[in-house]
């Protein structure tokens, strides 16, 4: 640990240890106040990073690390920590409101002490304020659920108030959880001080910063959505972590924390701040690989009406330059096929526009006939596109989003082909399923990162794919013919891409990982699971049936 400590006498005399970095006046000040049962070293990684651009400070909580001990269990109580906490401001800027952020039990005493006059903003990690949590347990009757759901979690509350079980318990396992036995110890009286004495809720008209961890094992969600009713100026951000995100992902919080900080100093709030306000798809970022017809096109425009900025890629540039315009998004040029090419598209949008929300790998073309008729050029082509392009785009994209930690989707468009078997479509249908299994791979390693998978698995659609279908084993002249044929059939059928678009905007937001579309697919996917051999069966019948017809 870095940075100069010092000595700043708090409530009731208590000398409280305090760290300082960065320089002053570089920067505005953050003050980071940590929780149990740990000292200030839990923000060693965070303030590491943020004292590159601003003055940090952080203190040891009384009873803490290098902190003195007050002299009973009074002086754990809030109004000695909030008095601490202005202590520690007035000593290190008294004529300058500074920044403010809390973890655990320092989030929870910092909410009762944020007064404009001292502090220009606040980031809440993990810790509700006990008064809002107070009032929204007591409305238990509206939310029971919700509620029983939190007891649950925080059953440990209970446990702390029986007298000396915990200090034996921590004696034996506060190595096993790396900490202190000291601060351990010392903890437990924060929870018997202040537990069970709540008095009515205050406005704060302070700008104010929740990071909602995903992987919290403690604070749910819901309990977060009882500072709503009580801040004026409420931002809530979901970080792909658990309870203790500033030591496991210390990167990942300076950035939420200095983006904060920045925008509350004036500067423009980025992509990822402006949609902690405005709701769940407004301000997404979407890159829609395919997007100049079809279900891309269609998906795109149903994204931009939700109030996404898209981005539509396509080999096709004037076709994906009509989307962008409907759509007001950006065009890209992009042949899927082509790694490279696609790994310098994501850097240039990672530094134009930023990290997608949602990546959409849709680019697919069409190969029908048999597998002797399909030709080595005709399985590297389909597999180029079909498989090696969603391979590419996805390894090009998701780098970034994993790092970011803050969630986001990935759409794969599979196929109902990959998972009903018809002989006139190997080649179509083996590229399908290897996407289709790679989308049920990917839930899996992505889960961790916060980030949902959508298999899209739609039947006959009409798009231009028929269109520009590869008929195996036929002349050009019968390939066209067989291509019109198709195109009349798939439009008799009359199921357009847009159905499809509400049905991928739908998985989204319900997390959905395979997404049959249209009636014939998910019989497909009923009769694959139920009755498989009856169902191969249909196949051979269907595929000999359009061997004969065409």
């Amino acid at each position: 640990m870095s940075g100069v400590r010092r000595s700043v006498v708090g409530a009731g005399g208590v000398r409280l240890s305090v760290v300082e970095e960065g320089q002053q006046g570089a920067g505005p000040t953050v003050i980071l106040v940590h929780g149990y049962p740990d000292n200030l070293s839990v923000w060693d990684g965070v303030a590491e990073r943020l004292s590159r651009r601003f003055r940090v400070v952080r203190y040891d909580v009384r009873g803490h690390g290098e902190s003195a001990e007050p002299s009973g269990r009074d002086g754990y109580r809030l109004a000695e920590l909030h008095a601490d906490l202005l202590a520690v401001k007035d000593a290190v800027s008294p004529d300058e409101a500074v920044h403010l952020v809390g973890h655990d039990w320092g989030s929870i005493q910092c909410w009762g002490a944020l007064d404009p006059r001292h502090f220009r903003s606040y980031t809440s990690i993990s810790g509700p304020d006990l008064d809002h949590a107070g009032a929204w347990m007591r409305g238990w009757t509206r939310r029971p659920g919700q509620v029983l759901r939190q007891v649950a979690h925080s059953w440990y509350i209970a446990a702390f108030q029986l007298p000396k079980v915990p200090e034996l318990i921590w004696r034996v396992l506060h190595k096993k959880f790396s900490a202190d036995y000291r601060d351990a110890r010392n903890g437990i009286e924060l929870y018997r001080a202040n537990m069970g004495k709540p008095t009515p809720p205050k406005q704060i008209t302070l700008p104010v910063q929740q990071l909602a961890l995903t992987q919290d094992r403690y604070v749910t969600r819901p309990l977060l959505d009882s500072a709503e009713p009580w801040c004026t100026n409420l931002w809530r951000r979901e970080l792909a972590a658990g309870h203790w995100a500033p030591r496991t992902h210390p990167d990942a919080v300076a950035r939420l924390v200095e983006q904060f900080v920045d925008h509350v100093d004036g500067a423009p709030a980025p992509r990822e701040l402006r949609r902690a306000r405005s709701g769940e798809t407004a301000n997404l970022l979407a890159v829609v690989t395919g997007a100049g017809s079809g279900i891309g096109r269609e998906t795109a425009l149903a994204l931009a009406a939700d109030g996404a900025e898209v981005l539509c890629v396509d080999i096709d540039f004037d076709a994906a330059t009509a989307t962008a315009t409907e759509a007001k998004g950006a065009a890209y040029q992009l042949d899927v096929a082509d790694g490279r090419a696609t790994d310098k598209l994501a850097a240039h949008i990672h530094t134009e526009h930023g990290v997608p929300d949602l990546v959409m790998a849709n680019a697919g073309i069409g190969v029908s006939g048999s597998f002797l008729d399909t030709t080595e050029d005709d399985w590297r082509r389909v597999l180029d596109v079909n498989l090696w392009g969603v391979v590419h785009t996805l390894r090009a994209f998701l780098p970034a989003m994993v790092e970011r930690r803050e969630g986001g989707h990935v759409v794969i468009t599979s196929s109902a082909a990959g998972y009903f078997a018809t002989p006139n479509l190997p080649a179509y249908s083996t590229t399908k399923a290897g996407v289709l299994m790679l989308a049920q791979c990917l839930a899996g390693e992505l889960r961790e990162a916060g980030i949902g998978v959508s298999a899209i698995c739609p039947g006959f659609v009409h798009t231009n794919i028929t269109a520009t279908t590869r008929f195996a084993g036929t002349t050009p002249d019968e390939e066209r013919a067989r291509q019109k044929h198709a195109t009349r059939l798939y439009a008799r059928r009359g199921y357009g891409p847009e159905k499809v678009a509400k049905a991928v905007v739908a998985a989204v937001r319900a997390d959905k990982l395979v997404v049959p579309v249209t009636p014939e697919a998910r019989f497909a996917a009923l009769g694959m699971r139920y009755a498989p051999t009856m169902t191969r069966a249909i196949g051979r019948w269907l595929g000999a049936q359009a061997a004969k017809f065409e």
